[in-house]
């Protein structure tokens, strides 16, 4: 069972029901709770962008990263 509201008597302690969160606007390797409560991890991930004015070493960066020879 997922919860979104806390109430406690007639005052709400915890409201998530409007956040706007969820796996593809959260970074990879991160846990939140979407507006329905439910446990979501993180998706996005980025791209370091190197420069330099030689060839880079084939162990600069990872897979996806992108490197501008400037001249």
């Amino acid at each position: 069972m997922v919860i979104n509201k806390v109430n406690y008597g007639t005052t709400t302690l915890i409201d998530i029901s409007n956040d706007t969160v969820t796996a593809n606007t959260l970074l990879s390797g991160s846990t939140a709770h979407d507006n329905t409560g439910t446990q979501i991890n993180g998706a996005v991930t980025f791209v370091t962008y190197y420069t330099g004015s030689s060839t880079p070493s084939s162990s600069l960066g990872s897979n996806g990263d992108i490197y501008l020879k400037t001249v």
